[in-house]
């Protein structure tokens, strides 16, 4: 009788044990899932954040409300005369404002590839836009400085038109630089926000944990 009273413990025991491995193998599962949500929410809720940050740097950088003072980081010439130095910052503006910015778009672009890694070539694809219309903005307003540099009637009058309605904002329609950017942002949201809503931390770890406190407990008091 005893020894069937022992052998029935150490059943007993063995599936208590196997039933708290089990539920701490689920625990373990459960705070994965929640780990890895957590950070697929933070990585998307930063990098939409990102998408909303850019899309104002570049209204900024194309405001057509400048001053002279903000070229005036440009290199000048020895000599210049004061009337040339006026106009060439005036004309260095736009670059001026995105050296000023540099950091911010060297900071932005980073996040391309850790999103391709998570969520594949679509969360990539949607800095493409962005991408573009920051390359857009210096080319031109890198051109425009250069060809007005030390001639200021250096472009055709059609010309100029065009690369003013490029480097401001409100100067034509279409804008395509803006349009570029509400793209990159729709694209972005596409991907961030079914995450965001789907993956959301749940209290399945705490539940398991309580399984795990009481199996282990009721070990104890046997």
């Amino acid at each position: 009788m005893m020894e069937t009273l022992g052998s029935l413990q150490e059943v007993l025991t063995l599936v208590a044990t196997a039933t708290g491995v089990y539920v701490a193998i689920g625990g373990l599962n459960a705070w994965r899932r929640e780990t890895t949500g957590k950070r697929d929410i933070e990585l998307c809720q930063t990098v939409i954040e990102k998408f909303y940050e850019a899309e104002h740097k570049m209204n900024v950088l194309r405001s057509p409300m400048s001053y002279v003072q903000e070229g005036e980081s440009r290199a000048k010439e020895p000599g210049e005369p004061l009337s040339e130095t006026e106009r060439r910052n005036h004309l260095f503006t736009p670059l001026a404002r995105y050296n000023a910015q540099a950091d911010f778009w060297s900071e932005f672009f980073s996040y391309r590839f850790r999103m391709r890694a998570l969520f594949g070539n679509e969360a990539s694809e949607a800095f493409a836009p962005v991408d573009d219309a920051v390359r857009s903005f210096r080319a031109t307003a890198s051109t425009r400085y250069q060809a007005l540099y030390r001639d200021k009637n250096g472009l055709s009058a059609d010309s100029s038109r065009s690369f003013e309605q490029a480097i401001w904002s409100g100067t034509s329609k279409p804008d395509v630089i803006a349009d570029q950017m509400r793209e990159g942002i729709r694209l972005m949201e596409a991907i961030c926000v079914p995450i965001v809503r789907a993956t959301r931390p749940s209290s399945r770890l705490n539940e398991w944990g309580s399984k795990v406190k009481a199996l282990f407990a009721r070990r104890e008091r046997q």
